[in-house]
C-alpha cells in the first residue's frame, strides 16, 4: 500500500510541474502587459524634445504617429490644441516653462519641454526699423531680453535699452559701444545782494563790461507767470525785468562775457560765490554735489518701556543734482535741481532738552536744452531778512518811558537772491595723455643720455668751481 501511494504522489508532482511553469510564464507576460508605460528616458519607445514659443505666438509639434492623449503640466504657461491626428499646436500664454506629454495609440509617451519667452523677433524687427544702420541681435530667455552687437554710437545703445525696458521685461546689456561722451557741468552758486543791485541800477541780463548794450540770448520762465514783452531773444530787457518774485531761467549767449559780469559784481560787493563745483557725468547718468554738512536731530519713538530718542542726521548746504542727455542733434538736455539750505536756530524748537534748528531752503528744478558751451542761469530764489539794532545811552536808556529819549532803533532789511549759473560742455576721453606742464619729456632714453659728454662745471672768477 505504501509503495502504491508513493508512486501515485510522484506522478501527481510530475503532472503539476508543467502547469506551474505555464502559470509562471503567464504571470510574467501579464506583469509586462499590466506595467504602465515608462516615462521619457526609461524605455526605448520614449522620446524627449524641447519647444520654444513666444508669448502670444504658436508652435506646431508633430508626433509622427496617431495621438491618443495630450496633457500640459501648467495650463497657465501654455495651451495645447490638437489640430490633426498627429499634430498639436502650442500657444504661449505667459513666460515660463512647462511639460507637454503626448501618448500614441500603443501607449508610448513623448515628453516635450515647452519654454515660453518674450518675443525677441518682434523686438529685433523694431530695432531694425528704428536703426537701419545698426545691427542689434536680440535673444530671449524666459522674461529676459539679451541685447548684443557692436554699435557705432552710444546714444543708439541707450535708446535700445530704454525701448527694451519699456516692455516690462528684464534686459541684459551685451552691446559693444565706443567710448561714450561725457558732460562736464561747470556750476556756480552765488548769492546776489538784491538791495545793492537796485541801488546801482544794474540789469543782470544786459550787464557786460565789454558790451554794456549787449542783449541776452533769451529768457524763459518756469511758468508761474506770463513773461512780459521784450523777454525773448534779440529783444532788450528793461531794468524792471532784472529780477522777479518767481523762479526765472535765463539763457546767455555763448559769446557773452559771463565771467567778466561776475567779476564786476564781486568787485562791487554785490556778488558772493557760495560754491563752484565742476561735475563730470556720463551721458544719461545722474551726478550730485553737496557742499555743506549734516546736523543731528532727535526722533522720539514710543516703545513698551517708554519713549526712546533716536538721533538722525539731515544734510544741509549747497546741493546740486543733474542728469544730462546728448540729443541726436548734438545738443545737451539737462535736468537740473539746485538747492541751498541753511540752519535757522531762531525758529527752532525744543524737544527733550534739544535745541533743534529748522532749515531755510531755496530750491528749484527745471529741464533745459542748449548747445555745447552755452550758459543758463536760474534766479528768483529770494531770501528776506530784517535786522533790528537798538542803540541806547547806558543807564538812561533803560528808564521806562523816558528811556526812549536816550535810545535809537534802526531796522535794516536785506534781500538776497540765489543765482545759479550752469555751463555744460561735451568732453571726450583723450587717447594720448596731455603734455607735462613743465615741458619735460614723459620718457627718457638713458642710453643716448649716457653717451653724451658731460659738460664741466663753470669756473668762477677765483678758479673755484
Amino acid at each position: 500500500m505504501k509503495t502504491n501511494e508513493s508512486r501515485t504522489r510522484g506522478r501527481l508532482h510530475r503532472h503539476r510541474r508543467p502547469a506551474r511553469l505555464v502559470a509562471l510564464a503567464l504571470g510574467v507576460v501579464a506583469f509586462g502587459l499590466a506595467r504602465p508605460p515608462a516615462v521619457a528616458g526609461q524605455d526605448a519607445g520614449s522620446d524627449y524634445r524641447s519647444v520654444t514659443v513666444a508669448v502670444g505666438k504658436a508652435a506646431l509639434v508633430s508626433n509622427g504617429t496617431t495621438l491618443r492623449r495630450v496633457s500640459v503640466a501648467d495650463a497657465d504657461v501654455a495651451e495645447a490644441v490638437v489640430v490633426s491626428p498627429t499634430e498639436v499646436m502650442i500657444h504661449g500664454k505667459q513666460t515660463g516653462t512647462t511639460t507637454l506629454v503626448l501618448w500614441d495609440q500603443v501607449g508610448a509617451r513623448r515628453l516635450h519641454e515647452v519654454e515660453v519667452t518674450v518675443d525677441a523677433e518682434a523686438l529685433e524687427r523694431h530695432f531694425l526699423a528704428l536703426f537701419p544702420d545698426e545691427r542689434i541681435d536680440v535673444t530671449a530667455s524666459g522674461d529676459t531680453y539679451i541685447l548684443s552687437g557692436t554699435l557705432k554710437e552710444a546714444s543708439v545703445a541707450r535708446r535700445a535699452l530704454e525701448i527694451a525696458a519699456a516692455t516690462g521685461a528684464t534686459v541684459i546689456d551685451n552691446l559693444q559701444v565706443p567710448a561714450p561722451d561725457q558732460i562736464l557741468l561747470q556750476v556756480r552758486f552765488a548769492e546776489v545782494n538784491r538791495t545793492a543791485i537796485k541801488e546801482y541800477g544794474i540789469n543782470i541780463l544786459r550787464f557786460d563790461p565789454l558790451n554794456p548794450r549787449g542783449d541776452d540770448e533769451g529768457a524763459l520762465s518756469t511758468g508761474q507767470h506770463t513773461p512780459p514783452a521784450g523777454n525773448f531773444a534779440n529783444d532788450p530787457v528793461g531794468p524792471e525785468q532784472t529780477f522777479s518774485d518767481v523762479v526765472n531761467l535765463y539763457l546767455f549767449h555763448e559769446g557773452e562775457s559771463v565771467g567778466a559780469f561776475i567779476r564786476a559784481l564781486s568787485a562791487k560787493g554785490m556778488f558772493r560765490s557760495l560754491a563752484e563745483p565742476n561735475l563730470l557725468a556720463m551721458d544719461g547718468q545722474e551726478a550730485s554735489f553737496l557742499a555743506g554738512g549734516e546736523f543731528p536731530y532727535p526722533v522720539p519713538q514710543a516703545t513698551a518701556g517708554g519713549t526712546n530718542i533716536t538721533i538722525l542726521f539731515k544734510e544741509f548746504g549747497v546741493r546740486l543734482n543733474f542728469t544730462p542727455h546728448i540729443t541726436n542733434a548734438g545738443n545737451i538736455r539737462l535736468t537740473v535741481a539746485p538747492e541751498v539750505s541753511s540752519l535757522d536756530f531762531a525758529n527752532g524748537l525744543q524737544l527733550s532738552g534739544f535745541q533743534i534748528p529748522t532749515l531755510l531752503s531755496r530750491r528749484a528744478s527745471t529741464e533745459v536744452e542748449l548747445r555745447d558751451g552755452q550758459t543758463f542761469a536760474i534766479g528768483g530764489l529770494l531770501d528776506n531778512s530784517i535786522t533790528e539794532n537798538v542803540d541806547k545811552f547806558p543807564i538812561l536808556g533803560d528808564i521806562p518811558i523816558l528811556g526812549r529819549l536816550f535810545s535809537s532803533k534802526g531796522i535794516r532789511e536785506n534781500r538776497t537772491e540765489l543765482l545759479v549759473l550752469v555751463t555744460p560742455r561735451i568732453v571726450q576721453p583723450s587717447e594720448a595723455p596731455p603734455p607735462v606742464p613743465t615741458g619735460e619729456p614723459e620718457t627718457w632714453d638713458w642710453d643716448d643720455a649716457l653717451k653724451e659728454p658731460i659738460a664741466p662745471a663753470p669756473v668762477g672768477p677765483t678758479g673755484d668751481e
